[in-house]
């Protein structure tokens, strides 16, 4: 199995497979110390280059890749390591083991980058995908829900049931319907995390464009600012449209999330140069202000991330904060 990246493949090398690796024990410990390979777990190697070349998403999943590949029998991919897999987004450091289904009535140890979980789904579930067995999407997001923060389980939401198919590094899989999500939470009765789960159901938004619009409104609403209006369009006096992430008519304002891959991306540019995507972005604000009246901002991942931050940026916006929720 070899992990691709578009530009940047992961290709591992297994001890275990000599048609992988090529090399003996002996040969495999010299070319580690001398750098020419790197361990990524006990059996399992690659070429330090393609590690450090390879995006987030891909480096998870050669950590992944690694663990499946080292053991003696195929296991099923489950919560954070099959989100990898499906490419459901999440926000912060991966967690540090790989998360393995466990169906056995004794639970084997979880240790050496391996965690065993229990998850209630149906074995007809699980699928292949990329090479990797995984639960099934709806059953992967529902233990991600019942898991994860309140803002990390609405990005997982927006994203599987929303507008968004790319991202950055996540290449999402939708199709789950919100009320899906709902109803398998109350087929297996109670369970840990199922209260906050509904918390998040009930708050996500199948029109969030990116993650860091998803991790912009949620912060939004644990700070108690009043919710935006979502993916808006004003009319321009040349018969045209501007669309903005948030909208606070209300308030005459609105808020745009701005991710690097807006600027530094071609495939977001459409062709135009950095210095042109400001300029039209400035010329866009400017005909919302004066036509509509609406203040503008803008922030990006590093104040989104910061609640104390983005707080700053809606304040000077001229937002007031409700009750926290």
């Amino acid at each position: 199995m070899s992990v691709q990246n578009d530009d940047h493949p992961v290709e591992l090398r297994f001890r275990a497979n000599p048609t992988s690796l090529h090399t003996s024990r002996r040969t495999t410990h010299r070319r580690v110390n001398a750098g020419t390979l790197v361990r990524v777990r006990a059996g399992a190697y690659a070429v330090p280059e393609e590690l450090a070349a390879a995006n987030a998403r891909r480096g998870e999943l050669a950590r992944i890749e690694a663990v499946v590949g080292t053991r003696r029998s195929r296991v099923v991919l489950s919560h954070e390591a099959a989100a990898v897999v499906w490419g459901i987004p999440r926000i912060g450091p991966a967690p540090d083991a790989v998360e393995l289904v466990d169906a056995r009535s004794t639970r084997p140890r979880s240790m050496n980058g391996v965690r065993w979980r229990r998850t209630p789904f149906d074995a007809a579930e699980v699928v292949e995908r990329n090479g990797f067995l995984v639960t099934g999407l709806l059953q992967t997001l529902t233990d991600l829900v019942c898991d994860r923060d309140f803002v990390n389980a609405v990005v997982a939401l927006d994203a599987s049931t929303g507008a968004f198919l790319r991202s950055g590094a996540f290449v999402v899989a939708r199709g789950v319907p919100i009320e899906r999500v709902t109803q398998r939470l109350r087929e297996f009765g109670r369970r840990t995390g199922a209260r906050a789960a509904l918390r998040a159901i009930e708050f996500a938004d199948h029109r969030a464009e990116s993650p860091g619009e998803s991790l912009s409104r949620a912060q939004m609403h644990l700070l108690g600012y009043p919710p935006p209006e979502l993916q808006v369009v004003f009319d321009r006096a040349d018969g045209g449209i501007d669309r903005v992430d948030f909208d606070w008519p209300e308030f005459g304002a609105f808020g745009e999330f701005d991710g690097d891959l807006k600027y530094l991306d071609p495939r977001y540019r459409g062709g135009r140069t950095l210095e042109q995507v400001i300029l039209d972005e400035k010329k866009r604000d400017q005909r919302i202000g004066t036509r509509h009246r609406r203040r503008s901002a803008h922030w990006d991942w590093k104040v989104a991330m910061r609640p104390r931050s983005l707080a700053g940026v809606l304040d000077d916006l001229g937002l007031h904060r409700r009750a926290r929720p």
